[in-house]
């Protein structure tokens, strides 16, 4: 893919050995670039020029010190796509991190789902947990009354380095609860408006309530997706006038804030994993999120580092002040 993206350029190829050259010369009686060591091999068993065959009168060489900056800045790009590539077949896990990343960089994502009672997105938030097993877990479904925390992982390195997290906040739907939303706008990196794709009013309240809250107290580049839920019922139980109008006024909302939109059934799993694989990705995509993830590491790190030379202070505190109870007695 990485050959097919990137063509390797004829005059990046050693003429002898066929492969990307490091250390470029030039001949300088024939004016071709070789590979070093190449080169230096050829010249001891030959007198002639390995491209053209004639006999060399001056089988000096010098540096391509410009073909090697252009290679060099070549097998970069080509390293690259080469990380993206194998990045962009990440899958989310649920639970912790595996112990052997537990020493790398994490940049930690926060996403919120947000949406009125009954739309749907506890049961969203329980199929990214559990996937096809949901079905046979058995877990009383009732309204959320406070804020549900699910943590996942991306099984590949992003940038070669840093592991990403998830933390996926299931925020109450009942009015009386949205007051205590505000901290979930403020910090979230992305956002899941959802929905009843068979009550047109919760597309409403998306519209007049959960967006303008998002937009007044979020992040100025928090990536919103609109969730059209129940698709399964949405079919089966809908006329096709109640069908076209929802569509419309879903598609007009979606186009008029630039956001995406994915019709998904929590209940089967349609598009759950690829709605929430897609929204990470426009995440990590956006410079001025990927900067705030990356400063809001920095600052976990320097406060956990405080806390540990806090914590090491106290206990060297505690150690001397029973020393000196000892002797005191």
């Amino acid at each position: 893919m990485n050959q097919e993206l990137m063509p390797i350029p004829r005059d990046f190829l050693c003429p002898i050995t066929r492969e990307i050259m490091q250390n470029p010369v030039v001949l300088i009686e024939d004016g071709r670039s070789y590979e070093l060591s190449a080169i230096e091999a050829w010249l001891r068993d030959h007198n002639s020029s390995p491209m053209t065959n004639q006999t060399l009168t001056d089988r000096r060489w010098i540096h391509n010190y410009n073909l090697k900056s252009a290679i060099e800045e070549y097998c970069s790009q080509r390293q690259a796509i080469a990380s993206l590539n194998q990045f962009l077949a990440f899958n989310v896990c649920s639970g912790r991190i595996p112990s052997e990343w537990e020493d790398k960089p994490t940049l930690k994502i926060r996403i919120s789902l947000l949406g009125g009672s009954n739309v749907g997105k506890s049961t969203i938030a329980r199929y990214l947990q559990y996937g096809e097993k949901t079905n046979f877990i058995r877990l009383n479904t009732t309204t959320t009354v406070g804020h549900d925390l699910i943590f996942f992982y991306l099984d590949q390195l992003f940038e070669n380095k840093y592991v990403i997290t998830v933390q996926l906040t299931d925020i109450p739907g009942m009015e009386r609860y949205e007051s205590c939303c505000d901290n979930h706008f403020r910090t979230c990196h992305g956002a899941l408006l959802v929905a009843d794709s068979t009550d047109i009013d919760t597309l409403e309240r998306i519209e007049l309530y959960w967006y303008k809250q998002l937009h007044l107290k979020g992040k100025d580049d928090v990536e919103p997706t609109l969730i059209c839920n129940k698709s399964d019922l949405f079919q089966e139980n809908c006329d096709d006038e109640y069908r076209r109008i929802f569509l419309a006024n879903a598609e007009h909302f979606a186009s008029l804030h630039s956001m995406a939109i994915c019709y998904t059934s929590a209940l089967r799993g349609d598009n759950i994993r690829v709605m929430f694989k897609q929204l990470i990705l426009r995440v990590l995509h956006s410079k001025t999120l990927l900067k705030q993830i990356k400063a809001d590491d920095n600052v976990y790190d320097t406060a956990s580092v405080h806390l540990s030379d806090r914590l090491s202070s106290s206990s060297r505190e505690t150690n001397i002040f029973k020393t000196s109870s000892i002797n005191c007695c």
